[in-house]
């Protein structure tokens, strides 16, 4: 990624001190598993593979460096979530410190993601928990525990019949997603 292609981070915002995004995320260059710390992290204080770390991890920025609206309580050292927005699922995704599987729940984080799901009906996309290994789909009425989301699999939006939608698991290979994205 040339310094042209580098999303510009929000006044004030910084990875300094954080090192959630090291725990939470998987990174399959590192064949690092989601929820346990890398082994070139120094948690607290950052990469010890900083120079050469791979391009995953080179290219992802959480949406708290991003989005200067979001207040200082989603700092993800924090609240121990990193919000992310996947533009090829139109789907921000919420990853939960394992630790901390319920932080989601609480005040102000779950009015908040509440209010993401509303907005994201309008444009069908969709607002994804993911509660330690567990996928967490939320709508506005409720939330649906989608489980552990095998590698063949993918999170997909069904329309239904009132003009709503439910999310649900589905196999990449369901001849039912012929022509989806």
């Amino acid at each position: 990624m040339d310094q042209a292609d580098k999303p510009v981070i929000a006044p004030g915002r910084s990875c300094d001190g954080c090192t959630m995004c090291c725990k939470v995320l998987g990174i399959a260059a590192l064949e690092k598993p989601t929820q346990q710390w890398c082994t070139h992290c120094e948690i607290g204080t950052g990469c010890k593979i900083y120079g050469s770390r791979p391009a995953e991890c080179e290219q992802f920025y959480c949406s708290y460096l991003l989005t200067a609206d979001l207040g200082e309580e989603w700092a993800p050292a924090h609240c121990k979530m990193v919000l992310a927005y996947e533009a090829h699922a139109n789907r921000i995704v919420v990853h939960v410190d394992a630790g901390r599987p319920h932080a989601w729940k609480k005040e102000p984080y779950y009015s908040q993601i509440k209010t993401w799901a509303r907005n994201a009906i309008a444009i069908r996309g969709q607002v994804i928990v993911w509660q330690g290994l567990d996928a967490v789909a939320v709508l506005p009425n409720r939330d649906v525990n989608l489980g552990r989301v095998k590698g063949t699999q993918m999170i997909v939006s069904i329309p239904r019949p009132d003009g709503g939608f439910d999310l649900t698991l589905m196999d990449r290979d369901d001849p039912r997603l012929k022509g989806r994205s």
